[in-house]
């Protein structure tokens, strides 16, 4: 896959064995709304039940997160990597793209380093100066 687009040496290599959305700025990433949606429900009650009926009430919370153009993002398949097209430092947020169930939140990857999601859903530094997917401690993932 790939991108060289430009000089950053960072990339990001998938090895969760599902594919993953990548989002990443050079700043970090913030929260621009929490939507917080309460509902009261009421219900009489049948002549076996309660005169008093039932209440229900039902919480719904939402993060919005809005559309930033200095938050780029990119599609990763299972076992395979892509370039990071920003110098620099990065911070980054990775989501499973069948899910959306969250694997990090504004991970910080300093200048040219690389990163690895690993099959346990976690985030490890790349060995500098080895294969895409060696981590520093020398576990292999692909």
């Amino acid at each position: 896959m790939g991108n060289a687009t430009s000089g950053s040496n960072t990339h990001i290599a998938n090895a969760t064995g599902r594919r993953v959305h990548v989002f990443y700025s050079t700043d970090r990433m913030i929260l621009y709304e929490m939507q917080v949606n309460t509902r009261v429900g009421a219900q009489v009650g049948a002549a076996e039940k309660s005169a008093f009926g039932s209440v229900r009430l039902a919480n719904n919370t939402r993060l919005v997160y809005h559309r930033d153009e200095r938050i780029r993002s990119f599609f990763i398949p299972a076992h395979d990597f892509n370039k990071v097209a920003a110098e620099g430092t990065i911070y980054m947020s990775a989501y499973y793209d069948d899910t959306g169930n969250n694997i990090c939140q504004n991970y910080h990857i300093p200048s040219d380093r690389s990163a690895i999601l690993t099959p346990q859903g976690n985030v490890k530094f790349q060995k500098y100066g080895s294969s895409i997917w060696e981590d520093e401690h020398g576990n292999r993932y692909g």
